[in-house]
């Protein structure tokens, strides 16, 4: 009798203790977020600040918005999907939320100060034009739209340089791989190798929008996360970075 009870205990002090790791594991369980490459420089700033404040760790994996749509599809195990456009988000084989969050413009970029106008004439003097590849990334369907908007503009398509994504392009001008390139604003903002020329009509393309997308999965620390980009204190750094803030 004395035996079975002492065997009694023994198993609920081990179920208790499995509890106990499940929960813990649960709790240390990173939040993994897939970002537009474009929200580097944005959400580098805000996940410090959080992981610092909360002791949370977040990893975070940056691309082009449809070379990660196509990961998540594939298995890429997301937490929180931040794309640039709201079409990478239809081409998700899963059931999301989506929040609104934060939007962009785009802008002509160069080495050198130039003062150049958005205008088919000023793009004619250049052979080299880099923008993100339109079949990896957002901004480059955005960048074909503004195009498209000029008159008479099927001479511009030989000049194009395709880059991987927005990031990219940039990267191509400031190396000197593309004289000119058309990028989201917030990537030239506090980019002191180049210069910001003009920024395009935003008319002349979609709207550039960045929506918050979540899936069923890690919800309290997902949850907690998402709070956090909307405090005051993140707020006030999404707009120092140029982006505008979803009303």
């Amino acid at each position: 009798m004395l035996f079975k009870s002492f065997f009694t205990v023994c198993l609920l002090m081990a179920f208790f203790s499995l509890i106990s790791c499940m929960q813990n594991d649960f709790e240390n369980e990173n939040i993994n977020v897939a970002a537009a490459a474009s929200l580097k420089g944005i959400l580098d700033d805000l996940i410090l600040n959080y992981e610092t404040k909360y002791g949370e760790n977040i990893n975070i994996n940056y691309a082009g918005s449809y070379t990660l749509t196509s990961q998540i599809n594939r298995g890429l195990v997301t937490d929180v999907f931040i794309p640039a456009g709201t079409i990478p988000v239809n081409r998700i084989n899963r059931q999301v939320d989506i929040l609104p969050f934060i939007s962009n413009k785009l802008v002509l970029i160069s080495r050198d100060k130039n003062d150049l106008e958005w205008d088919l004439d000023v793009l004619k003097q250049f052979d080299r034009i880099a923008i993100a590849d339109p079949n990896f990334s957002p901004a480059g369907e955005y960048s074909i739209q503004a195009l498209n908007a000029l008159d008479d503009q099927r001479d511009l398509y030989t000049r194009l340089v395709y880059a991987k994504d927005v990031s990219a392009a940039l990267l191509y001008v400031k190396k000197g791989l593309a004289d000119v390139g058309i990028v989201y604003l917030t990537d030239s903002i506090d980019d002191h190798e180049i210069f910001t020329n003009d920024v395009i009509p935003e008319d002349t393309y979609s709207k550039i929008e960045y929506p918050i997308v979540t899936f069923s999965n890690n919800l309290n620390q997902t949850n907690h996360l998402i709070n956090y980009l909307f405090q005051p204190e993140s707020l006030k750094i999404i707009k120092e970075k140029g982006f505008k803030i979803h009303e």
